[in-house]
């Protein structure tokens, strides 16, 4: 047996025994992360379908939320302030940052596209109803159809960019990362 063929003879015999241990494996040094953020490839009528649920508690502070806030601003979405009048989401509410406003935005959002959740927690559903408003452009550009207007995304390598405030530089639109 050849010395390339023992040493993978043993990798082989490392490997399968950490399956069967339970032990997990550290990635290689100088392998890349992997990518937690929104993502797509293929037509982009199904690149949302799969997302994480965006909320208060879940995922609360990202560029994934920016991307969401994103499609708040382009619906001309309205939140309840403390006294309870509705006032509409800004374009400078696009901050990554999951609070009341963004919440309260959710809820209005979700209730008039007649959602069964209502609670401003961004789900399954809402992604789904979303994604039936992105089409595809040249240049990798995904546009969303808003009710007051349009707004773009890229998405480079399947990955999804926003720009906070809709403006500035593309920012892949991770869930656990701002800026």
């Amino acid at each position: 047996m050849s010395m390339r063929n023992r040493a993978m003879a043993m990798v082989t015999a490392v490997l399968l025994g950490a399956g069967g241990t339970g032990i997990a494996l550290a990635p290689a040094a100088g392998a890349a992360p992997a990518y937690f953020g929104i993502d797509g490839g293929g037509a982009v009528g199904n690149d949302w379908e799969d997302e994480e649920n965006l909320g208060v508690e879940a995922y609360a502070r990202g560029n994934a939320i920016a991307l969401w806030e994103t499609v708040l601003w382009a619906d001309g979405a309205l939140w309840e302030d403390d006294e309870g009048e509705w006032r509409p989401f800004k374009k400078s509410q696009i901050d990554g940052s999951f609070g009341p406003e963004t919440e309260s935005a959710t809820q209005w959002w979700q209730s008039r596209h007649n959602l069964p959740e209502t609670d401003g927690v961004v789900v399954s559903e809402s992604w789904d109803f979303a994604q039936t408003r992105l089409q595809s452009h040249p240049g990798n550009i995904v546009q969303y159809k808003g009710d007051a207007r349009n707004v773009n995304f890229k998405r480079v390598s399947g990955k999804y960019q926003v720009k906070l405030k809709n403006v500035g530089p593309w920012k892949n639109a991770y869930y656990r990362s701002l800026g």
